[in-house]
């Protein structure tokens, strides 16, 4: 048994509410249709209808299925949190009220934090139609400070000696990722023809991606925002790619469409687990503080802001806005320059 909508020309079908010979159904039925009419009267009709949905089994099919359906084509792991966590919620969101219990049921049951809390009801919100505001939130979140992710010139120079030293054959993956301030997926995802060694410029237009549903498979995407974008190199980064060729042709590992960074046992594509051990050992054998994996694109974009580049160029090599760039990267670097005068 369904209902049907008629709104500005369009049928909206209400399903899974009971049989036809049920009475409870036909109660259902002429409940909903009740609120759908009057929440139009109103002004503030759901015009998704999801809200209107008819929890089975006491869970909410509608954002259940529209979540599912999102998680299982971007595979992206805070996606696939939110729909699992809902899933165990097993309640029906209808009214601002149920999202409120869904919020404390999370912060006290599962114990999660604000944050995450945040990015659960941002993919709720995504997946609700013009049912979003049920989502909107109050929650306190603490900001982030990433300024102690940027490393100093010097810090720079001690790790990539180490690495080169005790890490040769990591060694240049992280001269080019720091040097490039690329993200993990498309240092992991870069092939040997995206390299432009005439023009002195690499081509990022695809990602290795890790998959939310196994961490150990990755998956080919588009970049973040779905556009490709160019990446001068340096002397030195174009110099250490060369030697790097060289020694995969001598190891017989070289495929002029194949990754340009592999792991040095099973010869597959890096993954991160791996790269942050590597990353962890340098900053610890160079005595500095733990830092993230993504530090050496906030050491990039930030010291390469601090050397006077243009916010917009930075941004469309980095691959981001302009604003995004200045309220995300532009942290001390210990570049200052002082302006000094003359007595006349």
């Amino acid at each position: 048994m369904q209902v049907r909508v008629r709104l500005d020309g369009r049928d909206h079908f209400i399903n899974r509410i009971g049989r036809w010979d049920d009475p409870i159904a036909h109660a259902k039925a002429s409940a909903i249709a009740a609120q759908i009419w009057c929440d139009y009267q109103e002004g503030i009709l759901d015009a998704s209808f999801l809200s209107y949905q008819p929890a089975v089994k006491g869970q909410e099919v509608g954002l259940l299925a529209a979540l599912k359906q999102k998680a299982e084509q971007n595979r992206q792991s805070s996606t696939i949190h939110a729909y699992r966590v809902l899933q165990t919620y097993a309640k029906p969101l209808k009214r601002r009220s149920d999202v409120e219990a869904f919020i404390k049921w999370m912060q006290q049951v599962r114990g999660l934090s604000n944050r995450t809390i945040s990015s659960i009801l941002m993919h709720c919100r995504q997946c609700s139609g013009n049912n979003h505001h049920l989502f909107s939130h109050t929650l306190k979140l603490t900001k982030r400070s990433v300024q102690s992710d940027v490393l100093s010139t010097a810090d720079i120079q001690a790790v990539l000696g180490d690495l080169k030293a005790e890490e040769e054959w990591f060694y240049p993956l992280f001269c080019l990722w720091i040097s490039t301030g690329m993200r993990n997926a498309e240092v992991r995802g870069l092939t040997w023809d995206c390299i432009h060694w005439v023009e002195g410029e690499i081509l990022i237009y695809k990602t290795l991606k890790r998959d939310g549903y196994s961490s150990r498979h990755h998956v080919w995407g588009t970049t973040k925002t779905g556009k490709q974008r160019v990446v001068p190199l340096t002397p030195l980064v174009a110099a250490t790619l060369r030697e790097h060729q060289q020694q995969m042709q001598q190891l017989g590992l070289y495929d002029p469409n194949g990754l340009v960074f592999l792991t040095p046992n099973t010869h597959t594509n890096v993954y991160d687990h791996l790269l942050a051990r590597v990353w962890c050992r340098s900053l610890k054998r160079c005595a500095l503080q733990p830092r993230r994996l993504y530090a050496q694109r906030h050491t990039f974009l930030s010291h390469a802001l601090a050397m006077g580049n243009s916010p917009a160029d930075l941004a469309a090599a980095a691959g981001h806005s302009t604003k995004m760039l200045l309220e995300t990267y532009a942290k001390p670097t210990g570049r200052l320059l002082m302006p000094s005068w003359v007595a006349a």
